[in-house]
């Protein structure tokens, strides 16, 4: 596979990333949602970009010293070819350069490739959501990363 960047989301990356997004989750935030976050200071949204093509996203909010992951997520077409990983490492290394201590993020219960990934990035869970997720209800699980 040829190469893969990250970069910070456009208002023209919005339509595939809430496609994306509607195609991955049962709850999918909103295009406003994803807007909102465009203009927020403490909001990084990225996008990972293969030939033209959006193939995955994640939303990071760098609060007080900390890192937290409001949303990842990559392409069904695209899963299994590094875009994850690729993401994650510039998640990793945002929170370095950013002096943040920690990195943090809430899984589904249920959502074991996802779990088992943040576990490969030395995430350890620290806590459950009861009930955290709707369409299904589901818990999450609470991760974090010391940096």
């Amino acid at each position: 596979m040829s190469a893969i960047t990250i970069r910070r989301m456009a208002e023209n990356d919005l339509e595939k990333v809430t496609d994306i997004e509607k195609e991955v989750f049962s709850d999918p935030w909103s295009l406003n949602a994803f807007k909102t976050d465009l203009n927020n200071d403490m909001a990084l949204p990225l996008v990972a970009e293969f030939e033209n093509t959006i193939v995955g996203y994640t939303n990071l909010y760098i609060v007080a010293g900390e890192v937290q992951i409001g949303n990842f997520a990559v392409a069904p077409g695209y899963r299994k070819r590094g875009v994850a990983k690729l993401l994650m490492d510039e998640i990793l290394k945002t929170a370095a350069e950013n002096k943040c201590a920690s990195v943090f993020l809430e899984v589904r219960e249920s959502n074991t490739p996802a779990q088992s990934l943040y576990k490969s990035y030395g995430f350890q869970q620290i806590g459950q959501r009861k009930d955290y997720y709707s369409s299904p209800r589901e818990s999450a699980i609470v991760m974090v990363k010391e940096i």
